[in-house]
């Protein structure tokens, strides 16, 4: 079988255990896998990012579950680096989250948002949420979202619901936005979704050690007519570019077997091939960096 190559991860993490990734979250990974998975450095992550064309890196900003991966570790981190693209994460409830956003948007060069309510311990109608996505919205950057279930009790999975993102997706029809791991578990829901909004995308990233729930995801992606709004993403350091597509093939053969949908190799191809840069608009065809508030951006 002819290797497969891929053009963008969109789903990477940086950050070390014990300086960024802490307890509870770390405790509760240790109990869940045996080990720390989140623990990979700057040179680290250059390395398994050779594998994809292009990986976009994450800060987080989830104190409430004791990771803090800050936006300017992350900015350091993919500067000079043409193959990475680095994101920011601003918990919205902060006093200053606009702020925040906009100086790592205008002063760190990072070009997209990640945002996880059940790590933040907010809600995706609260207020606060949508006065930061409209930071995001005056910038033009997309934003993706951790809207699915997690192994630590510290998070608050009420705010996980793909469907709270239907909201969000109406009061912002025009803000790229993507939900992560397919929604696990809530994989038909997310779908149901994204298939509603225009500029709505799911990646498969940390699912090829679940292949049958990611047939069962690629059957409904198939199902609701939205195969193409899958992007390919691995979670790294959960999982690996190679591990991902192999993952992949194997739940397109358990779609095929078991009589599901008929996923061919080609369509795990077209997933893994995807220019997700220009459906999430970070191709260069869209708007960067703007003032906020009356500030010149130098």
């Amino acid at each position: 079988m002819k290797k497969v190559q891929v053009a963008v991860d969109v789903h990477t993490h940086l950050g070390q255990h014990g300086a960024h990734v802490c307890d509870p979250l770390a405790g509760d990974e240790i109990r869940a896998w045996g080990k720390v998975s989140w623990d990979v450095s700057p040179e680290e992550h250059r390395r398994a990012a050779e594998s994809a064309g292009t990986s976009i890196v994450l800060a987080f900003d989830a104190e409430p579950v004791g990771v803090y991966v800050p936006n300017d570790y992350v900015a350091a981190t993919v500067a000079g680096h043409d193959n990475l693209i680095g994101f920011a994460s601003v918990n919205p409830t902060r006093p200053d989250a606009a702020q925040r956003l906009d100086e790592a948007i205008r002063t760190l060069g990072l070009r997209g948002l990640k945002l996880g309510p059940c790590y933040q311990h907010f809600h995706p109608h609260d207020p606060a949420c949508f006065d930061l996505l409209e930071v995001a919205e005056h910038h033009q950057i997309p934003v993706i979202w951790h809207q699915g279930t997690t192994f630590t009790p510290a998070a608050i999975v009420d705010y996980a619901r793909p469907l709270q993102l239907d909201k969000v997706a109406r009061r912002f029809p025009d803000l790229r936005m993507w939900i992560a791991h397919f929604g696990h578990p809530w994989a038909e829901e997310a779908l149901s979704v994204i298939r509603r909004h225009e500029h709505f995308y799911i990646d498969v990233s940390a699912l090829d050690t679940r292949p049958w729930q990611l047939a069962q995801a690629l059957t409904a992606a198939k199902e609701y007519r939205v195969f193409d709004r899958i992007l390919f993403g691995t979670d790294y350091p959960f999982s690996t570019v190679e591990r991902t597509v192999a993952g992949l093939r194997e739940a397109a053969g358990l779609c095929r077997t078991l009589g599901m949908a008929d996923v061919t190799n080609s369509d795990v191809k077209q997933i893994c091939e995807r220019d997700s840069l220009a459906l999430l608009g970070l191709d260069g065809s869209r708007g960067g960096a703007q003032a906020l508030g009356g500030t010149v951006a130098s």
